[in-house]
């Protein structure tokens, strides 16, 4: 799998920081093109479910509620105009296989007005030199509609994203305020956008209770599966195995996870 490709490699036992960067030259986009078999079209009626199952895939949600749960919160009071701002990648079948939002600010940061919403490739489709074409095809969208700068919200653990944001012309925006997170990019990633960052300890880039949730589930289940751990609404650990979904209440003191038992009713507490 090529190195320049958002794959699926969410890795969920790194502390979670909050990132944001920002791409200030909206009218010099690095340019690359679909291959051959793909093509760009717009968002339609109905194609949310399409929306949902492609951020399942690419492992943001573990169940098709959650997923439509998170579409009607984001978009629900902007569904015509999705029709001009939500882009799919599409395959010869007429699949939608990638999805990404030139989305805009509710309240515009100085002359930044645009705004990259949830990037993502069908987990299959990972690898086939998808990814930088959608980010290029959503920031020529947002020149078209007029932005000429545009902010862009992602985190620690989906690194390798925020690397390919960077080569195609993002830059680290208000570092100081996540700095352990730009530290933690850094050590992955090595990238020269980084290097006046400071160094950080392998040890002080995971969270112990993710780590061992993860260790956990890797035990029972066959990888690759998709999970999630929720600690301030649960605590429940939550995961997707082929699309069986399981929850597991646990407990977490002296830095030691305990897995207190599992039930699917826990979810009511999420």
């Amino acid at each position: 799998m090529n190195g320049d490709e958002i794959m699926n490699t969410i890795d969920r036992t790194l502390k979670y920081v909050d990132l944001y960067l920002v791409n200030n030259d909206l009218d010099n986009v690095i340019d690359y093109k679909l291959p051959d078999g793909y093509r760009f079209v717009l968002f339609n009626d109905g194609d949310e479910k399409d929306w949902v199952e492609i951020e399942m895939s690419s492992g943001e949600f573990l169940t098709f509620d959650e997923g439509m749960e998170a579409f009607n919160h984001y978009y629900g009071s902007h569904y015509e105009e999705l029709k001009k701002l939500c882009i799919f990648i599409e395959n010869e079948r007429g699949e939608k296989v990638a999805t990404s939002t030139a989305f805009y600010l509710e309240s515009p940061i100085n002359d930044i007005t645009g705004n990259v919403h949830w990037v993502s490739v069908k987990k299959e489709y990972q690898g086939q030199h998808l990814s930088k074409p959608l980010i290029c095809e959503t920031l020529k969208q947002m020149r078209r509609l007029g932005h000429k700068k545009t902010l862009l919200h992602t985190q620690t653990h989906t690194w390798l994203a925020v690397k390919v944001y960077l080569d195609m012309g993002f830059e680290p925006y208000k570092m100081e305020e996540h700095y352990l997170g730009w530290q933690i990019i850094k050590k992955l990633t090595n990238h020269n956008k980084l290097l006046n960052v400071g160094d950080i300890e392998v040890e002080e880039m995971y969270n112990p209770l993710y780590a061992q949730a993860y260790e956990f589930l890797k035990s029972i289940f066959n990888k690759p599966f998709v999970y999630k751990v929720w600690d301030e609404k649960g605590p429940i650990i939550g995961i997707n195995d082929n699309g069986q979904v399981h929850y597991y209440k646990y407990s977490f003191e002296n830095e030691k996870l305990q897995i207190v038992g599992e039930n699917n009713e826990y979810r009511k507490i999420l």
